[in-house]
């Protein structure tokens, strides 16, 4: 989560438009989890969720910088994508596109997925429950149930946009919260398949989606410091991740 807050708070651009001189590139990450990982969105109630029991079963507990509601991080992968606020239009063009990209690199791995539309999706409050309960409108699902979770953020002029590719398990801890109904995964629709391999699929409809030229590349030595710093300061904090 720091590193994700990092990238988008070292944007910078303040005041400019998206294609003003002064910006830096947009970014995407991707990444996996090495410990079962509960996040929380950024203003969603801890007390919610049965947190001393997952706690209990060796999950970790994180605050996101972004909205949205609980999510379990394991076998998945995560994508962020940090952008300047304007890069692709309003907040809402950007999320569309974004999910479409995502949407058709999952059917070019033979994934059966759509995008939820206006009249099937639902709006849900921050204490609705977890993430992957109920598909909103423009999200990535098949077979009616959720595949793909994403939240954003504004962070100065920044956009963060990121979520969760679900490889396998499920949301099954989190039923103690809510009755949710299952997510659905990648080894359900097509069988098991290696996080790198989606993650080069992903890549490549992102870059081909977003448009522009896109270069591998690593964080520079100030968006790490900056990330450390975010890290003690805030998301390794109780009054960060408990606050409400």
């Amino acid at each position: 989560m720091a590193l994700d807050h990092a990238l988008a708070a070292s944007m910078g651009g303040e005041g400019c438009d998206a294609d003003q001189a002064g910006w830096k590139p947009a970014t995407l990450r991707l990444y996996g989890w090495t410990r079962p990982t509960l996040s929380l969105g950024r203003n969603e109630p801890a007390s919610a969720y049965p947190i001393d029991d997952l706690r209990a079963e060796g999950f970790d507990v994180v605050r996101r910088p972004t909205g949205g509601r609980a999510v379990l991080h394991h076998r998945e992968l995560t994508y962020a994508v940090i952008a300047p606020l304007r890069a692709w239009g309003s907040v809402r063009d950007a999320y569309a596109r974004i999910n479409a990209a995502l949407a058709a690199a999952l059917r070019e791995l033979g994934a059966p997925v759509d995008l939820v539309d206006g009249a099937r999706g639902r709006a849900l409050a921050p204490d609705a429950g977890p993430c992957f309960q109920v598909p909103a409108a423009g999200e990535v699902a098949a077979r009616g149930r959720k595949i793909v979770g994403s939240a954003q953020a504004r962070i100065g002029d920044a956009l963060l946009q990121h979520g969760s590719i679900l490889l396998a398990g499920d949301q099954g801890p989190l039923a103690a919260a809510a009755v949710a109904s299952a997510p659905v995964t990648l080894r359900e629709l097509i069988g098991d398949v290696s996080i790198d391999e989606v993650a080069g699929v992903v890549a490549n409809s992102l870059r081909a989606g977003l448009g522009g030229d896109w270069l591998d590349g690593g964080m520079s030595a100030s968006e790490l410091a900056l990330a450390d710093e975010l890290e003690r300061e805030r998301y390794w904090s109780d009054s960060w991740t408990f606050r409400r």
